[in-house]
């Protein structure tokens, strides 16, 4: 009955809620979308976009309401979902024509040129909300600031904690026997990296960081490789100067808490100073894959249910979860995904089955599954994929292709359900593509998973996963090398003694520790697995 209400006062009374006549249509065709439209139950009436009002002339009409229309076309994040020339959906130009014809996407429902930042309008930091859940954060972060001080020193134990804010490198904490330093920020701030400066490298210390917003609700922003009392922390002092640290979190905090758990003292004044900046982009027009959103989504699918997180193993709905469009391999159509994976999943059928049909649909399944040991097109020696570690070879003495023998699983057939794949802490299938990678950008190499869009819907509860990051030439573990070619392997994050389990990283149990390395010869050139 109220959809039937909803035609009604769509159509009937248009004339006198559209302005001028030819716009009537075009008016129309925005009244039918948000009421049921193609993308979604939207269950949405006359004012929650409206407001009525009496014209001058004493007829009753209704006004769109901007501020009601942005709980969902989001203003703010990275991208004006209202009023972005080419993306505001509050703009009239993006507005459908005196024909009903949309703007944004094709008669094959695709999105037309200029218009593939669409979806990005909702899918940034901002607060597009459409049912009670948020839209997922796809766009990611963008942050460029130079290193600050913190305003003061709220709470320390250590004899002059106030001098390493004071700028001056020839002061700093009289008394390091102590362990707590909090710093006030002075307003909520993104924060990316945190640094002291040391002035010898006698000593070293161990830290945790912790930030907060309101000085009772404390989360761990840096965890840190070094292990000490069975746990990972930061290692500062192995050189003298600025000893600096990208965080594993990335959170908005107004309180910075700094913890030290080496048990012996430091010298006097040998940290002399601390700050911090916000200095990080990521996402998908940065790192991601970057390509119209329509390459790999089906616009025309229901895409607003309500449902955060709409996949669910025991559902097998993969594809429509994450709104999948099919792909054609030779004269098939087939499903973007199969995940869970099911059937056998050895190295045969991890290279010739269609179970990544669509990442396959760009990349280059010879190069990226192929090795040595493989036949006709998937022989490939030497590796065109730099996920190999030159301690695992093969009885002919040949490198293994990494990724291939992750894929091919483990148990019979290769069917052992090791990954999460919807989140649930639960392992429901073996591995696939997206069990390591998020298509759409991440803050570490790759693209391999951090956990933002992984976590439960406003909260970053499953990040840094498995925290992976490239070696630098010297074997050490850099946050901020992201050039495969200057890179002699990568590491993962310790969390606690023992295998890896989604206890730990969040994703998937693993036959190793949950802090593995592994490494590579340089310098190692091959042509990247496109096409």
């Amino acid at each position: 009955m109220m959809k039937l209400k909803q035609i009604w006062l769509s159509g009937l009374l248009l004339s006198s809620l559209c302005g001028l006549p030819n716009n009537c249509l075009a008016s129309n065709v925005i009244h039918l979308t948000h009421f049921f439209g193609a993308k979604g139950e939207f269950g949405l009436e006359c004012m929650d976009c409206h407001k009525p009002y009496w014209n001058e002339n004493g007829y009753f009409q209704l006004t769109l309401d901007s501020e009601r229309c942005s709980q969902c076309h989001s203003p703010d994040g990275i991208f004006d979902g209202m009023n972005d020339p080419e993306i505001g959906a509050w703009n009239p130009e993006n507005w459908p024509d005196n024909n009903g014809e949309s703007k944004i996407f094709d008669e094959d429902g695709n999105l037309r040129p200029g218009k593939e930042r669409w979806c990005l309008g909702c899918h940034d930091g901002g607060t597009s909300s459409v049912h009670g859940v948020p839209a997922p954060n796809v766009a990611g972060q963008y942050a460029t600031e130079d290193w600050e001080n913190p305003q003061t020193v709220v709470e320390s134990d250590l004899q002059g904690a106030q001098y390493l804010l004071d700028n001056n490198l020839e002061t700093g904490a009289a008394n390091i026997w102590g362990s707590g330093l909090v710093f006030d920020l002075g307003q909520t701030k993104l924060i990316s990296h945190i640094r002291f400066y040391i002035s010898t490298t006698d000593s070293t210390s161990f830290w945790e960081a912790y930030g907060s917003d309101d000085l009772e609700t404390w989360n761990r922003i840096l965890l840190g490789r070094e292990i000490i009392f069975t746990g990972p922390s930061w290692e500062a002092g192995t050189t003298q100067g600025w000893n600096e640290r990208r965080l594993d979190k990335f959170m908005e905090a107004r309180y910075i808490k700094m913890v030290k758990r080496s048990p012996w003292p430091l010298p006097s004044n040998s940290i002399r100073e601390f700050q911090y900046k916000s200095d990080i982009q990521y996402g998908y027009l940065v790192n991601g894959h970057k390509f119209s959103c329509d390459n790999c989504h089906d616009t025309s699918a229901v895409h607003v249910d309500g449902v955060a997180q709409t996949y669910k193993a025991d559902l097998n709905n993969y594809s429509a979860g994450y709104r999948l469009a099919d792909v054609e391999v030779g004269s098939q159509i087939v499903p973007a995904m199969e995940i869970p994976r099911t059937g056998c999943n050895d190295a045969n059928n991890a290279g010739t089955g269609n179970d990544f049909a669509l990442c396959f649909s760009c990349h280059d399944r010879y190069k990226l599954l192929g090795d040595a040991s493989g036949s006709g097109d998937f022989y490939q020696d030497p590796l065109q994929t730099g996920y190999r570690n030159e301690n695992h070879v093969d009885d002919n003495g040949h490198v293994t292709n990494e990724h291939l023998r992750h894929l091919s699983g483990r148990g019979y057939c290769g069917n052992s359900k090791d990954w999460d794949s919807d989140w649930d802490s639960v392992p429901d299938s073996p591995q696939s593509c997206t069990a390591c990678h998020n298509v759409h950008g991440s803050p570490n190499p790759v693209m391999t998973r951090h956990g933002e869009l992984a976590s439960t819907p406003g909260t970053l509860d499953k990040v840094p996963m498995f925290n992976f990051q490239y070696l630098d030439s010297q074997g050490n573990v850099d946050p901020e090398l992201k050039d495969i070619t200057e890179s002699s392997g990568g590491a993962l994050q310790f969390y606690a003694p023992g295998a890896g389990n989604p206890s730990k990283n969040a994703i998937c149990n693993m036959c190793h520790n949950d802090s593995i390395q592994y490494n590579r010869i340089q310098p190692y050139k091959f042509n990247y697995p496109f096409p």
